[in-house]
């Protein structure tokens, strides 16, 4: 059988966006798209607590098609960056609309923030 990628595993959606959970291998992938905001903050947090509790070693939140994002969802990354051990957590951001909000709140500073899916998933 072809490998045809991440294997979904959960998807959770608002008017304004959505949350994919998929696995890959001993990483699991939570791919988030449109307004993470206070309507989609808690479904992510719903996914990364199933996530965490399969215990894989890597959990990567790809911010890439991210159009906005809301302290709500900051507050998301946060929690699952202190409380995800023993797996690794790496937040995919790049461009004004993800990775600046995350630069001016010092976040950065806390947060593994690669600018790829590809590099976060490099290193395991």
């Amino acid at each position: 059988m072809a490998d045809s990628g991440p294997e979904p595993l959960g998807r959770a959606e608002t008017p304004a966006g959505s949350v994919v959970l998929a696995g890959d291998g001993d990483a699991t992938v939570l791919q988030v798209s449109g307004a993470l905001d206070l309507a989609l903050a808690p479904k992510l947090q719903r996914l990364l607590d199933r996530a965490a509790r399969s215990g894989p070693r890597l959990l990567v939140i790809d911010l890439s098609a991210v159009d906005f994002l809301a302290s709500a969802g900051m507050a998301v990354l946060v929690r699952a960056h202190r409380h995800a051990a023993p797996s690794a957590v790496r937040v995919v951001a790049s461009g004004r609309l993800t990775l600046r909000p995350l630069e001016m709140t010092r976040l950065t500073d806390e947060l593994a923030v690669f600018p790829t899916l590809a590099a976060a998933l490099a290193e395991r």
